[in-house]
């Protein structure tokens, strides 16, 4: 069993709106392409590949890879709404762990038509039904999964519930966006500089959905020392969970959202990893609208729920000590390409570590964490740390 997972290379195709990529193919092909060149190692020696694509039929990591170069590996595809990206990444790491493969691609891509609009994409276009209704009013867990099938109507509750319960102010969520929009302007990948029509920005605070690729080498350490390939960032972590009866059963629109998930895999992941939540410097969290951004905030432990507001107010900061979180822009500002966004968290993570994102750069960064979930399902934390090589 291999004792430790290095990311060897990374590589992100910009985020575009809907409809105005090209093919596929040609979107894939140039995140696997850079991948391969920041790793310095040759398409060859990849020996397993695993692809993440929402809006994909069947098979479409083999189309993809015909492009490329089809050399008979192992080729798993993976579809898991939102969580597609960060669930291939934990599958290709534990075909290193335990000895399977030593050089793993993990490739996540997106590339929806124009016709799939900003407000199809969160269910907008429905009116929310009298079956809303009736599953809002509802406790137990089958009904708290069926809301997850109104997405646009749950991140409604989600932001009356901070704004009216948890008493979070109307600023605070102006804020968020504000810091989105900011570094988006300052990250040449993402979409918000390549369209200003977003119908989701408005109220209740969602993120655009865009079109992307993004490729991750995972490989073993003894693989990057045969091979030469680049050994300066490992994942410590890799860890996920799903829900609990108990906590559908407490009706909160927020841990339907992941609150209570996200709090018990960060747990998980800071265990494995070896350290705790003071000791992350800069964090991709999946911030889906506005209000995930402050609860996932508060559930991976940088803050208190009831410490949001001060949280905001002085740029992440808490008791003394600060943690960047989403430089990228994260979601509300890089954009949501499915398939793609949970390894784009990972590259834009990687830059960081080693230093090289740029105008975007958390000086002296060392320990990252990637957030990811599907509506709250699916969670899973992975912790990053720059080695000394």
């Amino acid at each position: 069993m291999a004792d430790s997972v290095l990311v060897a290379g990374v590589g992100m195709t910009p985020f575009v709106p809907l409809g105005t990529c090209d093919s596929t193919a040609a979107l894939a092909g140039r995140a696997i392409r850079a991948a391969l060149e920041d790793a310095r190692i040759d398409y060859d020696l990849v020996d397993q590949v695993f692809t993440s694509c929402v809006q994909c039929e069947a098979g479409s990591g083999e189309r993809v890879l015909a492009h490329v170069g089809l050399t008979g590996v192992p080729i798993f595809n993976v579809s898991d709404g939102c969580a597609s990206g960060s669930s291939a990444l934990q599958l290709a790491r534990h075909a290193v762990l335990c000895g399977e493969a030593e050089c793993v691609l993990v490739l996540g891509y997106e590339c929806m038509p124009a016709g799939v609009t900003n407000r199809a994409f969160f269910g907008m276009d429905e009116y929310p039904s009298v079956e809303w209704d009736s599953l809002h009013h509802r406790s137990d867990p089958l009904a708290s999964l069926h809301r997850r099938q109104h997405p646009a109507a749950l991140f409604a509750s989600q932001t009356n519930w901070l704004l009216t319960r948890m008493g979070i102010a109307e600023s605070s969520f102006e804020q968020v966006l504000g810091h989105a929009r900011g570094q988006a302007r300052i990250n040449p990948y993402a979409v918000l500089n390549r369209s200003s029509c977003f119908d989701g920005w408005l109220a209740p605070y969602l993120c655009p959905p865009a079109c992307g690729a993004a490729a991750v080498l995972l490989c073993s350490r003894s693989f990057v020392a045969r091979y030469g390939a680049r050994r300066d960032v490992a994942l410590l972590s890799c860890a996920r969970s799903s829900d609990t009866t108990s906590e559908l059963e407490s009706a909160s629109v927020l841990d339907v959202l992941g609150r209570a998930a996200t709090r018990r895999v960060a747990q998980k992941a800071y265990e494995q990893a070896g350290i705790g939540p003071d000791e992350i410097e800069v964090v991709e969290l999946h911030d889906q609208s506005v209000g995930d951004f402050m609860i996932n905030s508060a559930a991976l432990g940088f803050c208190r729920e009831e410490e949001l507001d001060q949280f905001l107010l002085q740029n992440f900061s808490t008791r003394g000590r600060q943690v960047a979180v989403c430089p990228s822009g994260g979601l509300l500002g890089r954009g949501h390409a499915p398939g793609a966004t949970g390894l784009a968290q990972i590259t834009e993570l990687v830059w960081q570590l080693r230093g090289q994102a740029e105008g975007r750069q958390i000086a002296g960064a060392r320990t990252a964490l990637q957030h990811s979930s599907a509506l709250g399902r699916s969670v899973s934390v992975t912790v990053l740390q720059r080695t000394l090589g």
